[in-house]
């Protein structure tokens, strides 16, 4: 499928996925950050269909934009979407972010949703709705070279793997943006864990629920264990003090 919104170009598999993804990024800014230069630097790490890189492209027309999306049958229409676009000064890679440079089962949804497609199996997989796939898998801090603006993951559930892969590296990022997976299935993505990691690297943060339209202006969170539900998403903005 296909649409024109504003003079930019879509093409996607599933017409309300893309609506609900077009509306946090587009609408209700979900990725705006604020940089000086004209050419800033941004990582995307599960960059989806494109629609983020689109969003960053319209706002920072040179900026300059290392992409990443692990599912083959994604990243076509990643890759499509830049092109027809015509994003310049992009960068796709056809691969998971890991720990390590390889290999890395991949859960994929069988049907016309790709969303909560990971490498991990998250409380919402089944065998009867996903499917096991083999996707390369390479190291973030492979590219972390130079000062990075942006920072954006959204990899559904292994935000804390990627984040102390390249702590290391942290020093050289400005901002960071998370939309962190949490789930009782998934215990090695602790949200105790990242943000003691944010602690450790000298970054201020912000946590709210996701906006949605019945709460578009009251998005406090609490931490609280027992109140949390399962899975629970959560949006973290981190800045270098």
């Amino acid at each position: 499928m296909k649409i024109k919104l504003f003079g930019n170009n879509f093409t996607f598999q599933n017409f309300r996925e893309f609506l609900l993804i077009y509306k946090d990024i587009f609408i209700y800014n979900e990725y705006n950050f604020s940089s000086s230069k004209k050419k800033p630097f941004i990582i995307d790490c599960g960059a989806h269909i494109g629609i983020p890189l689109i969003y960053f492209k319209r706002k920072y027309p040179d900026a300059v934009i290392e992409a990443f999306e692990a599912n083959p049958r994604t990243y076509t229409l990643l890759n499509k979407n830049v092109n027809d676009n015509e994003l310049r000064n992009v960068s796709l890679h056809n691969a998971a972010l890991a720990s390590k440079k390889g290999k890395i089962n991949f859960y994929t949804h069988k049907f016309g949703w790709t969303w909560g497609d990971a490498g991990v199996k998250n409380s919402w997989y089944s065998k009867k709705t996903y499917r096991t796939i083999s996707v390369p898998s390479l190291k973030l801090s492979s590219y972390i070279n130079k000062r990075v603006d942006l920072l954006k993951i959204d990899i559904e559930g292994m935000e804390v793997e990627v984040i102390y892969e390249i702590r290391s590296k942290l020093h050289l990022v400005s901002e960071i943006i998370i939309e962190f997976h949490g789930s009782k299935t998934n215990k090695n993505n602790s949200i105790d864990k990242l943000l003691s990691i944010l602690d450790k690297y000298k970054f201020s943060y912000t946590i709210n629920a996701p906006i949605t339209i019945f709460n578009m202006f009251n998005r406090s969170f609490s931490l609280n264990k027992e109140k949390m539900k399962d899975p629970y998403f959560l949006i973290i903005k981190a800045k270098q003090k």
